[in-house]
């Protein structure tokens, strides 16, 4: 990342058919990004909390659980019939 002056408007006057314009320009120092980090800007923006992973590990986490728990109840109904 570079510090770099970038030129903003602070002040926007309406003409008289009805657009805008800048009134004042003023030049700012501001961080310059690449494009090649788009990715990472979208991490620090968000935090790094993405709901489509965490929906996809939670429901993977509670299949994993119920395949575990239906599993165990079928090995101990078998074992309670091997021991009649």
């Amino acid at each position: 990342m570079a510090v770099e002056f970038i030129q903003v408007c602070r002040s926007w006057v309406t003409h008289q058919d009805g657009s805008l314009g800048c009134n004042t320009f003023e030049w700012v120092q501001g961080y310059v990004l690449p494009p090649e980090v788009s990715g990472h800007l979208d991490l620090l923006v968000q935090g790094g909390f993405s709901a489509d992973l965490f929906k996809i590990g939670f429901l993977g986490t509670l299949s994993l659980f119920a395949t575990g728990f239906g599993i165990g109840l079928i090995v101990a109904q078998l074992r309670k019939l091997k021991n009649r």
